[in-house]
Parts: structure tokens; C-alpha cells; sequence
């Protein structure tokens, strides 16, 4: 049986990961990175970096990774072909298939950007506090089955509407 004291600790533990996941959205798509990025070539040349394949990712590939369309994709990596960030090569199997790989220069641009996204993640995490952001983390990532038990048990049937009772005949 869930306590109102575990929910109470499991909702102060959410709304302080919260609090921290937002100033770290704030900070990052809000301020200019060094290296003249973008938020969103920051993100894909970031990811493109970080492959741990051996393999170039795909258009495709880059797009789920960064939580973007292919038409959002495909336009940014375009940009970012022009800029130099990247070079893009068609693969010799399946014409459809465009893959994606970091240049020198992208590398080059990307490392004072990053540096700054490192900058703005030390101050929302010093913002929050190391301890109790530290604590609120590995109480999640220990806890999470019994957080997700705790919300979803609250021992009260939900209220239907009208109008899903006159559908179920109720």
C-alpha cells in the first residue's frame, strides 16, 4: 500500500529533476553557443560525434536520434553541408540511403559549442544543488518501479464522462 509520505517524497524527487531538466532546456536552446550553432546543429553534430558505430548514420538514423523529422532533418543537414559541418554521400547499395559524417571543420566548431552546453549544465546543476540533484537521480534510477507503481496505484477508479457510460451501455 502506497503512503502519502512515498508520494510526497516521489513527487518532491520529480519536481526537482524537473526543475533541473528545465533550466538545462532553458539554457540550451535559449543561449548563442560558441561556434556560431544553432541549438538544433549543435544537437546533430553532437550526435553525429558521439556515433559509436563504426558506420555513418543516416539521414534517417540522424533524425531519430535527435527527436526530429526526416523533412526537418534533411533541410538542417543540407545547412549544414553548406557551412562545411558535414559531407553527406549517398550509399552505393540503396540510392535512397543518405549517410551523414562529421568534417574537421564541424569538429572544429563543435567543441567551443559543447564546451558552453557543459558551462550551462554545471550551473543549472549547481543552480539546483549537486547533493540533492545527485540524490533525486539515484533515488529515480533506484526507485523508478515503485515510483511508477505509486502514481498509477491511487486506489480510486477514475470517473468516466456520459458519453463513454451511453457507449458502454452503462
Amino acid at each position: 500500500m502506497t503512503t502519502r509520505h512515498s508520494l510526497t517524497d516521489t513527487y518532491r524527487t520529480m519536481a526537482h529533476l524537473r526543475r533541473f531538466f528545465e533550466s538545462v532546456r532553458r539554457t540550451i536552446t535559449t543561449e548563442p553557443t560558441n561556434g556560431g550553432l544553432t541549438p538544433a546543429q549543435q544537437f546533430a553534430l553532437l550526435t553525429l560525434a558521439g556515433n559509436p558505430s563504426s558506420d555513418p548514420l543516416t539521414i534517417g538514423d540522424l533524425a531519430r536520434e535527435t527527436f526530429a523529422t526526416m523533412n526537418t532533418t534533411s533541410a538542417l543537414v543540407r545547412r549544414m553541408e553548406r557551412a562545411g559541418l558535414v559531407r553527406t554521400t549517398r550509399s552505393p547499395k540503396d540510392h535512397r540511403f543518405v549517410y551523414v559524417k562529421l568534417t574537421a571543420s564541424g569538429e572544429r566548431r563543435l567543441r567551443p559549442s559543447t564546451a558552453a552546453v557543459v558551462k550551462a549544465l554545471r550551473a543549472a546543476a549547481e543552480e539546483q544543488g549537486r547533493a540533492p540533484l545527485r540524490a533525486a537521480f539515484e533515488t529515480w534510477f533506484d526507485n523508478w518501479g515503485a515510483v511508477i507503481k505509486a502514481l498509477s496505484s491511487s486506489g480510486r477508479r477514475l470517473r468516466r464522462t456520459p458519453a463513454a457510460r451511453r457507449r458502454s451501455g452503462r
